[in-house]
Parts: C-alpha cells; structure tokens; sequence
C-alpha cells in the first residue's frame, strides 16, 4: 500500500473525522454547526443505531441474514436496509441534507458489483491485508498529535473506546477501500495486457467503462417489502 492510497483511506474512512475537517472550513446558510455539536450529532445517531454497521459487517463476515432485512441481492452479496438508512443517517448529519433511496442504492449495488468482480478476478483481500492496511493506516493517524485529540475526543463522545473503533468500526471501511484499490488495479492490468487502454492512459475512464458494462448487464430484485421506496436501478449512470 502506498502512502497516498493510505491518505485516501483515511478521508474515506473516517466518515465522522472527515466530516468534522469539512464543516470548520465551509460555513452553511442555514445550520451553522461547531465542531462539538456536530460530534454530538454523530454520537447520538451512531449510538441509537448500533445495529446498522453490523448489518453491513454481516456481508463480509458470511454471518447468517434475516431476509427480511434484504433489499435486493446483487450476485449472492446483499444489500441490507440497514446499510441504506446508515447511509442516509451519516448524510443528514454530515451535509445537513438527506439522499434519496435511489442515489443510496445505487451507490450500494455499485459498490456490491466491485466487490462481486474482485471475488471473480481471484483478488478479493485476505485478512491479512486488511490488517495490514488498518495497522498503516492507524500508524499515520497516530503520528499526529491533532489526529489523536480528535479521534479520542470523538470516541469519548459516541461512547467507543479507540481499541473498538480500530477493531469493530474500522474492518469494515478497510474492507471496502482494499477491495475496490485490488479489483482496480486487477482490471487495468488486464486492460493494459489486453490493449484496451491506450497510451495516454485513461485508467478512470476504463474503469468506469467496466462497472458501467457490469452495471448495464446487471439484473435484480428488489424485495417486495421494499416496492414502496426509491429502489431502482439506474443503468443511465454511475453513482460512485
């Protein structure tokens, strides 16, 4: 992993720590929130939700679901309501707007097509490499002195030691930022092997090209209970 991939975990990540940076330096029209009451904000969603990560966790971990808890399945992977609504929570107290049930799903099953062609492409990440991306990650976070006093002010306030934010919060964005970087860089080695991408470069663009022709190709069902949300599959575009 190099430094500037563990720089970009960090920001993607650290959802609360990102979104505090954010809002000292953007000021709103209407809600005008201090770094305080925003972390209040998140600890008490965070805390009145403990079970919408772990829904999300499930997917990784194989643990049995509840099916009444599944969206839509995309291959076998599935997308859990509680994914949905965690996501839709962390935006409310992030951006002080709410996303709509279809630009969520879609970011999910985008998100779930990634994961899906790693586990295809043989490149799915071990356990060890998630650790070890968490380790290198934790280790530039630790080396600043201001790092430390925001991540421990911000753990005090959702009532999570740093030992549990590391070991329980944190697998889980570790797991995604390693996977989508391997079925990444698996899908430009294979478009530089196969000529597909030509000399100037264009590794986004061939990249999106290929989870737009995944997505494109992609059918689902979206669970019955759910037929009265926005849970629709946008082929137009890419969400993510």
């Amino acid at each position: 992993m190099t430094k500037k991939l563990l720089l970009i975990g960090v920001v993607i990540s650290l959802l609360v720590l990102g979104s505090i940076i954010i809002l000292n330096q953007y000021s709103y029209a209407d809600q005008k929130k201090s770094t305080e009451e925003y972390i209040n904000l998140s600890g008490e969603f965070m805390k009145s939700n403990p079970k919408l990560r772990a829904k999300s966790l499930n997917t990784i971990e194989n643990k049995p679901v509840n099916f009444e808890d599944v969206v839509a399945n995309i291959d076998l992977l599935p997308i859990f309501i509680g994914e949905i609504e965690f996501r839709k929570g962390l935006s409310r107290i992030t951006w002080f707007k709410e996303i709509d049930d279809k630009t969520v799903f879609n970011t999910l099953v985008e998100e779930k097509i990634i994961i899906s062609y790693a586990i295809k492409n043989n490149v799915f990440p071990t356990k060890s490499e998630i650790d070890s991306f968490i380790e290198s990650e934790r280790s530039i976070l630790e080396s600043s002195e201001e790092a430390i006093k925001i991540i421990n002010f911000v753990c005090s306030e959702i009532n999570m030691s740093v030992e549990d934010y590391w070991n329980k919060y944190e697998p889980y964005n570790a797991f995604r930022i390693v996977t989508f970087k391997k079925a990444y860089d698996h899908a430009i080695k294979t478009g530089e092997k196969n000529g597909e991408i030509n000399a100037s470069g264009e590794y986004q663009e061939y990249w999106n090209k290929i989870k737009k022709e995944i997505k494109e190709n992609t059918s689902l069902k979206v669970n019955k209970q759910y037929h009265d949300r926005g849970f629709v599959l946008d082929k137009s575009k890419l969400y993510l």
